[in-house]
């Protein structure tokens, strides 16, 4: 997916001690399936294959697609897992990025190829379908979202109850943090640093309130010409996003829903986003630049998160005292970590010194390091490497979601 995961347990339980290769085994599957980075996905192969056929899909993949087709409906496309050849053409999908701004006539031409309305889903028996040999999709926008909801599922069938689980922003939750709801931060957009404009509280007692999805402009973007251009791409227009929206939150039932919503109405801009939220019962929160108000910003929203709007940078959930970052505490969060970093070196040198080990990284700089064998020492590269090579052959061996020992 192009980015990285994080998953915590508050007093766990006894796990199996397979949890682990479990979860790996899930998110390498979901890639297998919807991710355009690997030629041999299966949405890769479906976009490479230039016939107008029912071309078989897991269920997975169509039970993604076909609620992707659904918020597409909701949207009038401004939603659109097909928008993929024109985010590939602005330099912001799988293929090296030029960063320079594609041709008119180019972009007319691919639109052509896209438009959710020439994508057929169905989900029994499973089966992607284009009217048109060009049509292409991405699920980027989504995929990250059903992965998240599939992680805290897996979790909960191995006794997890009280879980978070993150992946490249978006979060969904389960029980709780000793009584407490689990929170979630939502960044200031344009911050040089991470700060935090609001923290709520993921209310699962709520019944739909356990997901969050942000999406914005902030994060992957390139100017040229002093003009700045988003990675959303409004497939209505085959442009990026021009509106003055720099951030969406959703918060709903589930991670797929939010991850989706938030990219639907990061793209139609926030007067349309708050009517597709209040028709969609969705809690949102918007904030857009706007050079009038003293912070740069202006804060909307629909449903639960409009008790923020007009907290300025100082947050926190109702309730809760707000704390405000300024800049004495941004110092003060600086230094504690910098002590606690350079703690957990001089303990990471100590214990390499006493091993007598050599070290050997992730999957960047020092992975190269071979064992003794010739092997190398990371197991996550794609390269892949003896351990990549053994997940996937143990995979293989239990296609009925058998344990086996890690």
């Amino acid at each position: 997916m192009g980015t990285k995961f994080s998953i915590k347990i508050f007093d766990p339980p006894e796990l199996n001690e397979d949890t682990a290769f479990l979860v790996d085994r899930l998110l390498r599957t979901v890639n297998d399936q919807m991710s355009t980075y690997l030629q041999n996905s299966e949405i890769s192969r479906f976009n490479r294959s230039a016939s107008t056929d029912w071309f078989p899909v897991s269920t997975e993949l169509a039970t993604v697609v076909a609620f992707s087709q659904v918020v597409a409906e909701k949207t009038d496309g401004a939603f659109d897992v097909t928008v993929g050849p024109l985010v590939n053409a602005w330099n912001f999908g799988p293929d090296p990025a030029e960063r320079v701004v594609p041709d008119a006539e180019v972009i007319a031409k691919l639109r052509e190829s896209v438009g959710f309305n020439k994508l057929s889903v169905r989900v029994d028996p499973p089966a992607l379908k284009k009217s048109v040999p060009g049509l292409e999709i991405d699920l980027s926008a989504v995929a990250k979202g059903y992965a998240v909801d599939r992680v805290v599922q897996l979790l909960n069938e191995q006794g997890a109850e009280d879980v978070f689980v993150e992946i490249g922003g978006e979060v969904s939750v389960s029980g709780n943090k000793a009584g407490q709801w689990w929170k979630v931060g939502i960044q200031m957009p344009d911050a040089v640093t991470d700060s935090v404009l609001i923290a709520h509280s993921l209310n699962v007692g709520g019944g739909n309130d356990r997901s969050m999805a942000t999406s914005g402009d902030y994060r992957n973007y390139f100017e040229v010409d002093g003009i700045r251009y988003s990675h959303t791409i409004d497939p209505r227009t085959g442009r990026p996003i021009e509106h003055p929206l720099a951030s969406v939150t959703v918060v709903t039932e589930t991670c797929m829903a939010a991850d989706a919503w938030a990219t639907a109405l990061n793209v139609v801009g926030p007067e349309q986003s708050l009517q597709l939220a209040k028709a969609e019962r969705l809690d949102v929160l918007l904030v857009s630049r706007d050079a009038a108000e003293a912070s740069g910003y202006q804060l909307s929203g629909n449903g639960a998160l409009t008790q923020y709007i007009g907290v300025g940078n100082a947050v926190g959930d109702a309730g809760d005292q707000a704390a405000e970052v300024d800049g004495n505490g941004r110092f003060t969060m600086f230094l504690v970590t910098a002590v606690a970093f350079a703690a957990l070196l001089f303990a990471m040198s100590v214990g390499v010194l006493f091993g007598q080990r050599s070290i050997s990284g992730s999957c960047g700089g020092v992975n190269g390091t071979k064992n003794e064998d010739g092997s190398v020492s990371c197991s996550l590269c794609s390269s892949p490497s003896d351990a990549c090579r053994d997940l996937r052959e143990r995979m293989k061996n239990n296609p009925d979601n058998e344990t086996v020992d890690v």
